[in-house]
């Protein structure tokens, strides 16, 4: 992996600013973002690969830039900010992350700089109807036939699999206690069928139900692994990719607010003049910060491989959902009625901060995972200083 200077990812965020805010407006944004609209426009999918945003994260060696989480947070800020309605979740953090963390050597240097190119779309099929958040929850299974696999089970609601390429879905190999496998499935194979529905926030997303069948190669690495902690790193990636983009959108609520006060006028004079409403501005401000610090913090710990990176991730979880309900129902409050219309930013900013909020774990789900694991916590620390379990109270 390479590190980025702090000016490189001060160009990277530059480069990301100026494009969508010039070809991703908010007119724009509700044209493409209806039910006739094209939600994966190719024409900005493509123009993504050429700024190098698609590959920021994948080695250098198969086509990216080589850089960490960080610099993918970034992207994924921006694209929170402007609501970009493309699979950059899917398929740039998800999707790209299992085949570096389970492909083969050639399996990588076949697909990695597809993706890198943007030749090649993904989508993340792990979550089933009755895993909750549940990580190890696979019901799906793989059952080995004629040199290939056949492919039996249904996955949740999964953002952009109406539009990927290639769906990466997890399977039990052999039977419902085998290993984890994960499996590159092309959407249009015979037997996959997809119940195509919007979220909350207007992206298009579709449950997938499996009756297929598909060659050896389709399963990433060898059978014999069993893939449950890959599972888990990636999801982790994405939880506090989902924060950073949970980040850009909260500032630009904050922003989208102030624009409001300083031209809706009351008494004869703009509501940005009343200090009260210039309090509330500044709670808003202060919980973005809050929020970006502990991502930061997060990313920070994820690129390093620190050995507290879970929890911090956890942690960043919990702390951006709380920020973006707080931020995002300020907004709504200070722009009144009219904040929920269509018409407005407002209302569609707090759709997507909702829906970053709850993927891959809401914030009880999380301090649940921190309480479980306070005690162990607590009796590494007091090892670490030599000191017994009972003489911490």
């Amino acid at each position: 992996m390479t590190s980025f200077s702090a000016d490189e990812r001060q160009l990277l965020d530059e480069s990301l600013q100026n494009f969508l805010s010039e070809k991703y407006g908010f007119e724009r944004w509700q044209q493409r973002s209806g039910p006739s609209g094209d939600q994966y426009g190719s024409d900005e999918w493509r123009q993504f690969a050429d700024l190098g945003w698609l590959g920021v994260a994948i080695p250098e060696e198969f086509g990216g830039t080589g850089g960490g989480l960080t610099e993918l947070a970034i992207v994924m800020a921006a694209a929170g900010r402007h609501m970009v309605l493309e699979g950059l979740l899917g398929t740039v953090v998800l999707g790209a992350g299992a085949i570096e963390l389970a492909g083969t050597q050639a399996q990588k240097g076949d697909l990695l700089p597809k993706i890198a190119a943007g030749e090649l779309r993904l989508a993340f099929c792990h979550s089933e109807q009755d895993a909750g958040y549940a990580r190890d929850y696979v019901t799906t299974i793989a059952r080995p036939v004629d040199g290939g696999y056949a492919l039996e089970g249904q996955k949740a609601f999964t953002l952009g699999a109406q539009a990927a390429d290639l769906l990466v879905v997890s399977a039990r190999v052999g039977a419902a206690d085998g290993p984890v496998g994960l499996f590159l499935v092309p959407r249009e194979t015979d037997g996959v069928f997809l119940n195509i529905a919007p979220a909350l926030d207007a992206r298009l997303g579709a449950e997938v139900r499996l009756s297929a069948r598909v060659p050896g190669s389709a399963l990433l690495g060898r059978a014999d692994v069993d893939r449950t902690a890959s599972i888990d790193h990636l999801i982790d990636r994405a939880a506090i990719a989902v924060c950073a983009e949970a980040c850009g959108a909260m500032a630009e609520a904050t922003q989208n607010t102030i624009e409001y006060l300083k031209v809706r006028e009351q008494f004869g004079q703009p509501l940005a003049k009343f200090q009260v409403l210039q309090h509330r501005l500044v709670d808003m401000s202060l919980a973005c910060e809050e929020a970006r610090a502990i991502v930061h913090a997060a990313l920070e710990a994820l690129d390093v491989g620190a050995a507290s990176a879970q929890r911090t991730v956890w942690h960043a979880k919990v702390q951006t959902a709380q920020s973006a309900r707080f931020v995002g129902t300020q907004s709504l409050q200070l722009h009144g009625g009219i904040g929920m219309t269509d018409e407005l930013k407002a209302g569609h900013l707090y759709k997507r901060l909702c829906v970053c909020e709850a993927m891959f774990g809401d914030a009880d789900w999380y301090l649940k995972k921190l309480g479980q694991t306070l005690p162990e916590y607590i009796h590494v620390w007091t090892q670490d200083d030599r000191m017994k379990p009972s003489e911490v109270a």
